[in-house]
């Protein structure tokens, strides 16, 4: 994997966590540490910037083999990378050696209707009642858009089937580092042609399962 990464400390929201650690989430584009507003180039040559990424954590478990060792109460965190106070999640030290974690929020959240913390309204991380939330966000901008100011939107949510956007997402224990690569999320979109989610439906069902596999294992050497 590549080596070269912008930091983020997952943040959780149980308290008295006795032993405790750090589970990392590490953020970068490609070769590059990913740095908001900066100008980078795919591998196409297409030219681009990020100005904004969001997604949310939530469903935080621990496992030894099949064993369930830990599950976390109340779990949801919005990761937002121009806020650094929002990347910090400590997590038990124990015998397991499987994280279980959802990419986006479960139906029960959404149903539940518009509620505080890192779920309140006002993170801009939600459409409306009927739609939920959204589950990741990436904006920027590319002179291969043509759209108003140049911008890119993928704004990910839906979950109700067959649109229910939320992934599951498995990593071995190995190391406390993951790493999410933004570069891997973009690499085969046609920016031209395709540079504008903003509801549920089967675009943004499979640009969510494309964003699943950008969450992979780093050693930690």
């Amino acid at each position: 994997m590549k080596a070269f990464f912008f930091c983020l400390i997952l943040g959780l929201g149980t308290t008295g966590i006795a032993n405790g650690q750090s589970l990392q989430f590490q953020l970068h584009f490609g070769s590059e540490i990913l740095k908001l507003d900066s100008t980078y180039v795919l591998n196409d040559g297409t030219e681009l910037s990020i100005e904004t990424l969001r997604f949310y954590v939530t469903g935080l478990e621990m496992y030894n083999a099949y064993d369930l060792i830990w599950k976390e109460e109340n779990s949801y965190h919005l990761i937002d990378a121009s806020k650094p106070e929002s990347l910090i999640i400590p997590i038990p030290e124990n015998e397991a050696n499987w994280l279980v974690f959802k990419l986006g929020t479960d139906s029960l959240m959404n149903v539940s209707g518009a509620m505080g913390g890192d779920l309140d309204p006002s993170k801009g991380m939600y459409w409306a009642w009927n739609s939920g939330y959204i589950n990741f966000k990436l904006e920027g901008t590319s002179s291969m858009c043509n759209t108003r100011n140049n911008s890119f939107q993928f704004h990910l949510g839906g979950y109700a089937y067959p649109n229910a956007t939320v992934q599951t997402i498995e990593i071995p224990l190995s190391s406390r580092l993951v790493s999410v690569d933004i570069a891997e999320f973009l690499h085969g979109i046609n920016l031209a042609e395709n540079n504008t989610i903003m509801s549920p439906g089967p675009v943004a069902v499979m640009l969510s399962e494309k964003a699943k596999h950008i969450f992979k294992l780093k050693d930690e050497n």
